[in-house]
């Protein structure tokens, strides 16, 4: 969550300096400084979706573990109900 708040601020930041350079386009440009700001927070944007990607892929492998370990305890106690049935 804190990852997407992070995320979330470093698009806005982009945004508002893209506005920034839109509403001041004909005033001579960007310098130097604006512009590799710009990149290194594009840098980080892409950063964090990989991330974002990878932790989503992690979750979903941790999702299904848990699903398998549900499937194989109801098994297990199916098993244990039987044999309680048995005696």
């Amino acid at each position: 969550m804190a990852k997407f708040k992070k995320m979330s601020l470093i698009i806005l930041a982009s945004a508002f300096i893209s506005g920034s350079v839109m509403l001041t386009g004909c005033g001579g440009g960007i310098s130097e400084e604006q512009y590799r700001e710009l990149q290194d927070l594009q840098a980080q944007v892409d950063q964090l979706q990989k991330d974002k990607s990878a932790k989503e892929s992690e979750k979903s492998g941790i999702q299904k573990q848990i699903s398998d370990k549900e499937a194989k305890l109801k098994n297990l106690q199916k098993d244990i109900d039987m044999l309680k049935n048995c005696k």
